[in-house]
């Protein structure tokens, strides 16, 4: 069984196994150590502390590796791969939206997971560049306190709407990855009714240039009853109910999306045999079932995943990734 409790008591058998058994040296003094290369392995992770903190604790506890995290926005930590000399950065990527990992999948190494036939295929990467973790639906949030809920949007199309106007939170697309699904989400749904250039204009007309610097910043201006209603993804708005917000969650009607976040091994790593443990590890059975379990995030293991069925629509990744670019060119010159 996955508990957490059974990881915090293997903190100190982690680093035991670390620091003596898994290769490590002292110096005469014992006042240095030194980790052996084949006992090392770096992450690069957009997730949030709570989210990768039990996965890693218990990898290490497993594995006998020894594990240094490198934090950091999505968009950001990809460009630190583009521009780091190969196999002299990090192992592996972990988290992201695929749409952002797509984008990046030159500076991946291709790896398919030994348990790859138990995992939705619905968004696999066409040339094994990134393994898909968790599903990740986007949803709207709104203030109860504030705002009734036979009042609350329930479409895509009343974002664009005079009605909300200065009162939707929502995180820069820029910086934020699961921003920019939910920014595609949109245009993509509103595609019969509006150009992608009108969803962009009249969404950012709505927002009056106030704009959150990260996803936990827009759900707690909501929180707060600073905004309205924002848009956020369903693990995060999940979390802070069951921490005592007292925010309501909308599925929209036409549909939501429910795009992946995944996991890549880069390009010339310098561990790469621990990074390609370490996806198999986040793909196994037990760290699956530990997310829909304690960490309200959905599996994407076909075997494990029992949450409640939403009415989810297709998401066009080529076309996601084909127009980001100008995409976020044209949100900051909008959002200047």
């Amino acid at each position: 069984m996955f508990s957490l409790q059974k990881i915090i008591e293997g903190i100190a058998v982690a680093t035991a196994l670390a620091v003596g058994i898994c290769g490590c040296a002292a110096d005469e003094d014992m006042e240095e150590y030194r980790l052996a290369e084949e006992q090392k392995l770096t992450v690069y992770t957009s997730h949030k502390k709570e989210i990768y903190e039990p996965i890693i604790k218990e990898f290490e506890e497993r594995s006998g590796i020894w594990v240094e995290i490198v934090p950091g926005g999505t968009n950001e930590l990809l460009e630190k791969i583009r521009f780091e000399e190969n196999g002299s950065g990090g192992d592996i990527m972990f988290g992201g939206g695929i749409d952002s990992l797509e984008v990046y999948s030159g500076e991946f190494e291709p790896y398919r997971p030994t348990q790859y036939d138990h995992l939705d295929h619905t968004y696999a990467s066409e040339t094994d560049s990134y393994t898909v973790f968790s599903k990740l639906p986007t949803v709207l949030i709104y203030n109860k306190k504030m705002v009734i809920s036979a009042g609350a949007p329930r479409s895509w199309e009343e974002l664009l709407s005079s009605r909300w106007k200065g009162n939707i939170a929502y995180a820069d697309p820029v910086k934020s990855g699961s921003s920019y699904t939910s920014l595609q989400t949109m245009i993509q749904v509103l595609s019969s009714q509006y150009s992608q250039e009108q969803v962009l204009r009249n969404f950012s007309y709505n927002l009056e240039h106030d704009i959150a610097q990260g996803s936990e910043e827009a759900i707690e201006a909501v929180v707060a009853g600073e905004k309205l209603i924002g848009i956020t993804y369903e693990e995060a708005a999940l979390k802070r109910i069951e921490a005592g917000a007292d925010i309501g969650v909308i599925y929209p009607e036409q549909g939501t999306t429910a795009v992946p976040d995944g996991c890549a091994i880069i390009k010339d790593a310098p561990h790469q045999e621990n990074a390609r443990l370490f996806m198999e590890f986040i793909v196994s059975e037990d760290v699956q079932r530990l997310l829909e379990d304690q960490l309200h995030r959905r599996s994407v293991r076909e075997d494990v995943t029992n949450a409640e069925a939403i009415e989810e629509i297709p998401y066009d990744l080529n076309y996601s990734r084909e127009h980001r670019e100008e995409v976020l060119a044209l949100w900051e010159e909008l959002n200047p």
